[in-house]
């Protein structure tokens, strides 16, 4: 362990009276390069670029006291991505649970149970899941989600954990169109519907409904079987389900294709898709939601078609 960047860990945890975990601690005191490749995420470690002759060149104390001026919460930041986001720590709220920073959404999210996670597993798809621990709302108040937290310290704790890791290993599976896993990609999409929280459940349906939309492997396309797995989303509340069933009905895609189906469809995909975190980032007008372009593509056609084009 380098004893210059054990003595800066140790000056940051003394002015910011915070201790990293132990194994946080002694990852990142051994590190001689900035960069780190978490999965396929690379994040950089400013701390090893302070000068050691200078006190208050410390990057930890610097970022960390930015952090809790921005959402009066205690915790040490430790990396950036260079564009905004970073990694922290809370050690008295969460131990060694590691939380990324996202800044377009201004939420805290979890990155991996820990760093030996972090380096093992990569991170533990925080862009899959609208779940947070904190998040700062529209009137700039920061907000905790007590939800999550019981599902952290709860008695589901494991099993949260395990299906979180599942499907992020599925998303990256079939991302890689990992096809010689195929029976290992089904056989964890039907894990995760059977056992999985309402949203893991759901993201497992949609991931099967395109996988029988489009063939996957050696698995041909099944449209029937794709709209079973479609419909079943929609039941429990998906608007990724209602505007594939809009896309469906406009295209006539397995069922008959019904125009002003399929517009109130997009419609009302598109407005409950205003509650998500990337509406904002996805919609392509102020306060649009995440479908305003299939809701303006159905809308041109029907106008197209009531003009006698």
């Amino acid at each position: 362990m380098n004893s210059d960047k054990k003595n800066k860990l140790e000056q940051a945890q003394d002015r910011l009276g915070l201790q990293f975990p132990a194994e946080l601690f002694e990852f990142i005191a051994k590190l001689d390069n900035e960069k780190v490749l978490f999965g396929k995420e690379e994040w950089l470690f400013w701390s090893v670029k302070d000068k050691q002759s200078d006190e208050d060149d410390n990057y930890i104390v610097r970022a960390s006291l930015h952090f809790k001026s921005e959402w009066g919460l205690d915790g040490l930041v430790f990396a950036t991505n260079g564009i905004g986001d970073y990694l922290l720590v809370m050690p008295e709220e969460l131990n060694d649970v590691i939380l990324v920073m996202l800044h377009e959404t201004a939420e805290l999210k979890l990155f991996s149970k820990n760093i030996h996670d972090a380096v093992q597993n990569g991170p533990a798809g925080y862009s899959l899941t609208d779940n947070y621990f904190f998040k700062i709302d529209e009137h700039d108040v920061v907000v905790r989600s007590d939800n999550f937290d019981e599902v952290i310290a709860g008695e589901d704790a494991d099993n949260f954990w395990e299906h979180y890791e599942l499907r992020s290993k599925l998303d990256d599976l079939i991302d890689d169109e990992k096809t010689e896993q195929t029976s290992d990609i089904l056989s964890g999409l039907e894990q995760l519907i059977e056992h999985a929280d309402e949203r893991n459940k759901e993201w497992a349906l949609n991931k099967l409904s395109d996988i029988y939309f489009k063939g996957f492997g050696p698995i041909p396309p099944n449209i029937e079987r794709a709209l079973e797995y479609n419909q079943q989303a929609i039941d429990i509340g998906s608007f990724k389900a209602l505007s594939n069933r809009a896309a469906c009905y406009f295209f006539g895609i397995g069922i008959d294709k019904d125009i002003h189906k399929a517009f109130a469809l997009a419609t009302e995909a598109n407005e409950l898709s205003k509650a998500n975190n990337f509406a904002d980032i996805l919609a392509s007008k102020p306060g649009g939601g995440m479908y305003d372009d299939l809701v303006e593509m159905i809308e041109k056609e029907i106008r197209r078609l009531k003009n006698g084009g």
